[in-house]
Protein backbone atom coordinates (compact mmCIF):
# COMPACT_ATOMS: atom_id res chain seq x y z
CA UNK A 1 0.00 0.00 0.00
CA UNK A 2 1.23 3.51 -0.82
CA UNK A 3 2.78 5.24 2.20
CA UNK A 4 0.39 8.18 1.93
CA UNK A 5 -2.77 6.09 1.68
CA UNK A 6 -3.12 5.00 5.31
CA UNK A 7 -2.75 8.51 6.83
CA UNK A 8 -5.17 9.80 4.20
CA UNK A 9 -7.71 7.16 5.17
CA UNK A 10 -7.38 8.18 8.81
CA UNK A 11 -8.15 11.86 8.15
CA UNK A 12 -10.72 11.84 5.31
CA UNK A 13 -14.24 10.91 6.50
CA UNK A 14 -15.29 9.21 3.25
CA UNK A 15 -12.17 7.05 3.25
CA UNK A 16 -12.72 6.03 6.86
CA UNK A 17 -15.65 3.99 5.54
CA UNK A 18 -13.37 2.03 3.19
CA UNK A 19 -13.82 -1.71 3.16
CA UNK A 20 -11.38 -2.35 0.31
CA UNK A 21 -9.08 -0.27 -1.89
CA UNK A 22 -7.92 -1.40 -5.34
CA UNK A 23 -5.76 0.51 -7.80
CA UNK A 24 -7.24 1.31 -11.22
CA UNK A 25 -4.49 0.87 -13.78
CA UNK A 26 -6.34 1.78 -16.97
CA UNK A 27 -5.71 5.04 -18.80
CA UNK A 28 -2.69 7.24 -19.46
CA UNK A 29 -3.30 9.83 -16.74
CA UNK A 30 -0.44 10.65 -14.37
CA UNK A 31 -2.98 10.55 -11.52
CA UNK A 32 -2.97 7.49 -9.28
CA UNK A 33 -6.52 6.13 -9.22
CA UNK A 34 -8.16 3.78 -6.73
CA UNK A 35 -11.58 2.22 -6.45
CA UNK A 36 -12.71 2.40 -2.83
CA UNK A 37 -15.56 0.10 -1.81
CA UNK A 38 -17.43 1.48 1.21
CA UNK A 39 -18.61 -0.57 4.17
CA UNK A 40 -22.17 0.73 3.88
CA UNK A 41 -22.34 -0.11 0.18
CA UNK A 42 -21.39 1.71 -2.98
CA UNK A 43 -17.99 2.78 -4.26
CA UNK A 44 -16.02 5.95 -4.91
CA UNK A 45 -12.88 6.75 -6.88
CA UNK A 46 -9.88 8.30 -5.15
CA UNK A 47 -7.58 10.24 -7.49
CA UNK A 48 -4.19 11.33 -6.21
CA UNK A 49 -1.77 13.81 -7.78
CA UNK A 50 1.42 15.58 -6.73
CA UNK A 51 1.11 18.47 -4.28
CA UNK A 52 2.43 20.84 -6.98
CA UNK A 53 -0.66 20.08 -9.06
CA UNK A 54 -3.11 21.15 -6.34
CA UNK A 55 -4.25 24.37 -8.03
CA UNK A 56 -4.82 22.60 -11.34
CA UNK A 57 -6.68 19.74 -9.67
CA UNK A 58 -8.90 22.07 -7.67
CA UNK A 59 -9.94 23.68 -10.95
CA UNK A 60 -10.69 20.23 -12.36
CA UNK A 61 -12.87 19.55 -9.31
CA UNK A 62 -14.74 22.80 -9.98
CA UNK A 63 -15.25 21.74 -13.60
CA UNK A 64 -16.93 18.55 -12.40
CA UNK A 65 -19.23 20.68 -10.25
CA UNK A 66 -20.17 22.74 -13.32
CA UNK A 67 -20.84 19.53 -15.26
CA UNK A 68 -23.29 18.40 -12.58
CA UNK A 69 -25.13 21.71 -12.83
CA UNK A 70 -25.44 21.25 -16.62
CA UNK A 71 -26.87 17.75 -16.23
CA UNK A 72 -23.85 16.00 -17.74
CA UNK A 73 -23.65 12.33 -16.83
CA UNK A 74 -20.27 12.20 -15.13
CA UNK A 75 -18.72 11.31 -11.78
CA UNK A 76 -20.07 13.45 -8.95
CA UNK A 77 -17.35 15.47 -7.19
CA UNK A 78 -17.46 14.53 -3.50
CA UNK A 79 -14.30 15.84 -1.85
CA UNK A 80 -11.05 17.61 -2.62
CA UNK A 81 -8.11 18.19 -0.33
CA UNK A 82 -4.39 18.88 -0.03
CA UNK A 83 -1.90 17.15 2.25
CA UNK A 84 1.35 19.11 1.96
CA UNK A 85 3.11 16.89 4.49
CA UNK A 86 2.39 13.88 2.27
CA UNK A 87 3.26 15.74 -0.93
CA UNK A 88 -0.14 15.08 -2.49
CA UNK A 89 -3.53 16.47 -3.35
CA UNK A 90 -6.56 14.24 -3.75
CA UNK A 91 -10.02 14.16 -5.26
CA UNK A 92 -12.87 11.80 -4.47
CA UNK A 93 -15.63 11.27 -7.03
CA UNK A 94 -18.48 8.82 -7.40
CA UNK A 95 -17.74 5.50 -9.09
CA UNK A 96 -19.52 4.83 -12.39
CA UNK A 97 -20.66 1.24 -12.86
CA UNK A 98 -20.05 -0.23 -16.30
CA UNK A 99 -17.36 -0.87 -18.89
CA UNK A 100 -15.40 1.19 -21.39
CA UNK A 101 -17.48 1.88 -24.48
CA UNK A 102 -14.48 0.87 -26.61
CA UNK A 103 -14.71 -2.68 -25.25
CA UNK A 104 -18.49 -3.02 -25.26
CA UNK A 105 -19.61 -1.34 -28.50
CA UNK A 106 -18.43 -4.09 -30.89
CA UNK A 107 -20.65 -6.59 -29.02
CA UNK A 108 -23.84 -4.53 -29.41
CA UNK A 109 -26.32 -4.07 -32.24
CA UNK A 110 -25.87 -1.13 -34.61
CA UNK A 111 -28.95 0.58 -33.18
CA UNK A 112 -27.62 0.22 -29.61
CA UNK A 113 -24.24 1.62 -30.67
CA UNK A 114 -25.95 4.52 -32.41
CA UNK A 115 -28.11 5.33 -29.37
CA UNK A 116 -25.08 5.28 -27.07
CA UNK A 117 -23.38 7.70 -29.44
CA UNK A 118 -26.48 9.89 -29.53
CA UNK A 119 -26.60 10.19 -25.73
CA UNK A 120 -22.85 10.86 -25.61
CA UNK A 121 -23.34 13.64 -28.16
CA UNK A 122 -26.08 15.20 -26.05
CA UNK A 123 -23.73 15.21 -23.05
CA UNK A 124 -20.97 16.78 -25.13
CA UNK A 125 -23.34 19.57 -26.16
CA UNK A 126 -24.18 20.17 -22.49
CA UNK A 127 -20.48 20.41 -21.61
CA UNK A 128 -19.93 23.04 -24.26
CA UNK A 129 -22.23 25.46 -22.43
CA UNK A 130 -19.31 26.35 -20.16
CA UNK A 131 -17.45 29.41 -21.47
CA UNK A 132 -13.71 29.88 -21.00
CA UNK A 133 -12.47 32.26 -18.29
CA UNK A 134 -11.70 35.76 -19.58
CA UNK A 135 -8.02 35.16 -18.87
CA UNK A 136 -7.76 32.46 -21.57
CA UNK A 137 -6.17 33.80 -24.76
CA UNK A 138 -7.92 33.61 -28.14
CA UNK A 139 -8.33 30.09 -29.48
CA UNK A 140 -7.11 30.89 -32.99
CA UNK A 141 -3.80 32.25 -31.68
CA UNK A 142 -3.13 29.21 -29.49
CA UNK A 143 -4.22 26.70 -32.11
CA UNK A 144 -2.20 28.17 -34.97
CA UNK A 145 0.93 28.53 -32.84
CA UNK A 146 0.68 24.90 -31.75
CA UNK A 147 0.19 23.71 -35.32
CA UNK A 148 3.15 25.69 -36.60
CA UNK A 149 5.40 24.17 -33.92
CA UNK A 150 4.37 20.65 -34.87
CA UNK A 151 4.56 21.32 -38.61
CA UNK A 152 8.12 22.56 -38.17
CA UNK A 153 8.99 19.52 -36.05
CA UNK A 154 7.46 17.24 -38.69
CA UNK A 155 9.56 18.74 -41.47
CA UNK A 156 12.66 18.05 -39.36
CA UNK A 157 11.59 14.48 -38.62
CA UNK A 158 12.65 11.33 -40.43
CA UNK A 159 9.05 10.08 -40.29
CA UNK A 160 7.02 11.04 -43.37
CA UNK A 161 3.75 9.97 -44.97
CA UNK A 162 2.05 10.27 -48.35
CA UNK A 163 0.32 13.56 -49.24
CA UNK A 164 1.90 15.38 -46.29
CA UNK A 165 2.72 18.62 -48.11
CA UNK A 166 -0.67 18.60 -49.80
CA UNK A 167 -2.34 18.36 -46.38
CA UNK A 168 -0.12 21.06 -44.87
CA UNK A 169 -1.12 23.33 -47.77
CA UNK A 170 -4.80 22.56 -47.10
CA UNK A 171 -4.37 23.64 -43.48
CA UNK A 172 -2.61 26.87 -44.47
CA UNK A 173 -5.42 27.78 -46.89
CA UNK A 174 -8.01 27.46 -44.13
CA UNK A 175 -6.30 29.02 -41.11
CA UNK A 176 -8.43 32.13 -41.53
CA UNK A 177 -11.50 29.98 -40.69
CA UNK A 178 -10.29 29.85 -37.06
CA UNK A 179 -10.61 33.60 -36.49
CA UNK A 180 -13.34 34.44 -34.01
CA UNK A 181 -14.13 30.84 -33.13
CA UNK A 182 -15.61 30.41 -29.63
CA UNK A 183 -13.46 29.78 -26.58
CA UNK A 184 -15.36 27.21 -24.54
CA UNK A 185 -14.86 24.15 -22.41
CA UNK A 186 -13.20 21.15 -24.06
CA UNK A 187 -13.10 17.73 -22.43
CA UNK A 188 -10.24 17.25 -24.92
CA UNK A 189 -10.24 13.46 -24.60
CA UNK A 190 -13.85 12.65 -25.50
CA UNK A 191 -13.75 9.23 -27.14
CA UNK A 192 -14.90 5.66 -26.59
CA UNK A 193 -12.04 4.97 -24.15
CA UNK A 194 -13.41 7.59 -21.74
CA UNK A 195 -17.10 6.75 -21.98
CA UNK A 196 -18.84 4.17 -19.81
CA UNK A 197 -21.58 1.80 -20.98
CA UNK A 198 -23.79 -0.10 -18.52
CA UNK A 199 -26.55 -2.56 -19.43
CA UNK A 200 -26.27 -1.73 -23.15
CA UNK A 201 -26.80 2.01 -22.48
CA UNK A 202 -24.64 5.10 -22.20
CA UNK A 203 -23.78 5.70 -18.53
CA UNK A 204 -21.28 8.55 -18.28
CA UNK A 205 -18.17 10.34 -19.46
CA UNK A 206 -15.06 10.11 -17.27
CA UNK A 207 -11.49 11.45 -17.00
CA UNK A 208 -11.73 15.23 -17.19
CA UNK A 209 -8.06 15.65 -16.27
CA UNK A 210 -7.03 16.78 -19.76
CA UNK A 211 -9.70 19.46 -20.12
CA UNK A 212 -8.86 22.61 -22.04
CA UNK A 213 -10.52 25.68 -23.55
CA UNK A 214 -11.15 26.29 -27.23
CA UNK A 215 -13.36 25.67 -30.25
CA UNK A 216 -16.00 22.98 -29.52
CA UNK A 217 -15.52 21.53 -33.02
CA UNK A 218 -12.04 20.43 -32.00
CA UNK A 219 -13.58 17.72 -29.78
CA UNK A 220 -14.64 15.78 -32.88
CA UNK A 221 -11.07 15.04 -33.95
CA UNK A 222 -11.29 12.06 -31.56
CA UNK A 223 -13.96 10.52 -33.80
CA UNK A 224 -11.46 10.18 -36.63
CA UNK A 225 -8.55 9.05 -34.47
CA UNK A 226 -10.17 6.70 -31.95
CA UNK A 227 -13.94 6.27 -31.82
CA UNK A 228 -14.38 5.40 -35.50
CA UNK A 229 -12.07 2.39 -35.07
CA UNK A 230 -14.46 0.95 -32.48
CA UNK A 231 -17.85 1.84 -33.97
CA UNK A 232 -19.04 3.83 -36.97
CA UNK A 233 -22.69 3.73 -35.75
CA UNK A 234 -21.50 5.29 -32.48
CA UNK A 235 -19.75 8.11 -34.36
CA UNK A 236 -22.80 8.86 -36.48
CA UNK A 237 -24.93 8.77 -33.33
CA UNK A 238 -22.61 11.17 -31.50
CA UNK A 239 -22.86 13.70 -34.32
CA UNK A 240 -26.65 13.32 -34.49
CA UNK A 241 -26.94 13.78 -30.74
CA UNK A 242 -24.68 16.79 -30.62
CA UNK A 243 -26.60 18.52 -33.40
CA UNK A 244 -29.93 17.26 -32.01
CA UNK A 245 -30.64 15.52 -35.33
CA UNK A 246 -30.41 18.77 -37.30
CA UNK A 247 -28.49 18.75 -40.58
CA UNK A 248 -24.82 19.50 -39.95
CA UNK A 249 -23.63 22.71 -41.66
CA UNK A 250 -20.70 22.71 -44.09
CA UNK A 251 -18.89 25.18 -41.83
CA UNK A 252 -18.64 22.47 -39.16
CA UNK A 253 -17.12 19.98 -41.59
CA UNK A 254 -14.58 22.51 -42.84
CA UNK A 255 -13.34 23.13 -39.30
CA UNK A 256 -13.47 19.42 -38.47
CA UNK A 257 -11.22 18.76 -41.46
CA UNK A 258 -8.75 21.48 -40.51
CA UNK A 259 -8.45 20.25 -36.92
CA UNK A 260 -8.21 16.60 -37.96
CA UNK A 261 -5.50 17.45 -40.48
CA UNK A 262 -3.59 19.39 -37.82
CA UNK A 263 -3.91 16.48 -35.40
CA UNK A 264 -2.19 14.17 -37.88
CA UNK A 265 1.07 16.08 -37.47
CA UNK A 266 0.83 16.67 -33.73
CA UNK A 267 -0.11 13.02 -33.07
CA UNK A 268 2.72 11.72 -35.21
CA UNK A 269 5.38 13.88 -33.56
CA UNK A 270 4.01 13.27 -30.05
CA UNK A 271 4.07 9.50 -30.63
CA UNK A 272 7.58 9.61 -32.08
CA UNK A 273 8.85 11.55 -29.06
CA UNK A 274 6.87 9.87 -26.28
CA UNK A 275 5.98 6.29 -27.21
CA UNK A 276 8.01 5.47 -30.35
CA UNK A 277 7.15 1.78 -30.06
CA UNK A 278 3.57 2.73 -31.06
CA UNK A 279 4.68 4.72 -34.11
CA UNK A 280 3.77 1.94 -36.61
CA UNK A 281 0.23 1.84 -35.19
CA UNK A 282 -0.08 5.61 -35.44
CA UNK A 283 1.17 5.56 -39.03
CA UNK A 284 -1.52 3.01 -39.96
CA UNK A 285 -4.16 5.15 -38.26
CA UNK A 286 -3.01 8.25 -40.13
CA UNK A 287 -2.99 6.42 -43.47
CA UNK A 288 -6.60 5.39 -42.84
CA UNK A 289 -7.64 8.93 -41.90
CA UNK A 290 -5.99 10.39 -45.00
CA UNK A 291 -7.76 7.80 -47.16
CA UNK A 292 -11.17 8.36 -45.53
CA UNK A 293 -10.88 12.09 -46.16
CA UNK A 294 -9.31 11.81 -49.66
CA UNK A 295 -6.29 13.73 -48.34
CA UNK A 296 -8.81 16.38 -47.19
CA UNK A 297 -10.14 17.11 -50.66
CA UNK A 298 -13.62 15.89 -49.63
CA UNK A 299 -15.77 17.81 -47.17
CA UNK A 300 -17.37 14.89 -45.32
CA UNK A 301 -15.47 11.71 -44.32
CA UNK A 302 -16.42 8.48 -46.07
CA UNK A 303 -17.67 6.82 -42.87
CA UNK A 304 -20.32 9.46 -42.06
CA UNK A 305 -24.03 9.02 -42.79
CA UNK A 306 -26.75 11.38 -41.61
CA UNK A 307 -29.24 10.00 -39.09
CA UNK A 308 -32.71 11.49 -39.52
Amino acid sequence: MEEWLLPLQQTVPLLQQAESVAEIRKGHSTDRKYRVDLAEGGSVVLRMARYEQAEQKEKEFAVLQYMQSFGVRASKPLDFGVRKQLGICYMIVSYIEGEEAREVLPTLTDSEQQEIGFQAGRDLARMHQLAAPATISAWAVRCVEKHQRYAEAYRSSAVQFKDDERILAFIERHLSELAGRPNGFLHDDFHVGNLIVHNHSYAAVIDFNRYDWGDPVHEFVKLAFYSKEASIPFCNGQLAGYWNQQEIPDSFWTLYNVYTAMAIFSSLIWTERTIPELLPDMMKRIETIVEEHDAFTRLIPRWYSWIK
